[in-house]
């Protein structure tokens, strides 16, 4: 057995409008079944992030995110900008940032 990719990730938000705001208008990631949850047919909206990745944001009212010290986090990778347009679009969009990290290493 051997495992090629990731398909998906589900996460839990509070406010699925926001979140939109978020993934959708600010990052630019494309929702699919956005009709079928407003009409109560879907329990979540989904958004791609990739051809082959998507994420998954389910409404859970009374969830509270607490600070996990940088753990349970989704890594983008971006094309296309440096970190600092990065931090400037996100700035202009209203995203407060909390702090940037330099010399990172992902997968």
């Amino acid at each position: 057995m051997k495992i090629t990719h990731a398909d998906h990730t589900n996460w839990r938000v509070k406010d699925v409008e926001r979140s939109l705001d978020f993934y959708r208008d600010v990052l630019g990631l494309e929702p699919f079944g956005l009709d079928e949850y407003e009409r109560g047919e879907h329990p979540l909206v989904s958004l791609r992030v990739t051809p082959g990745f998507i994420l998954h944001l389910r409404p859970d009212p009374s969830f509270e995110p607490v600070s996990t010290g940088g753990y349970d986090h989704l890594a983008l990778v971006v094309e296309g900008t440096n970190p600092d347009a990065l931090a400037e679009h996100l700035t202009e969009a209203g995203v407060k940032i909390e702090g940037r990290a330099e010399n990172v290493v992902g997968a």
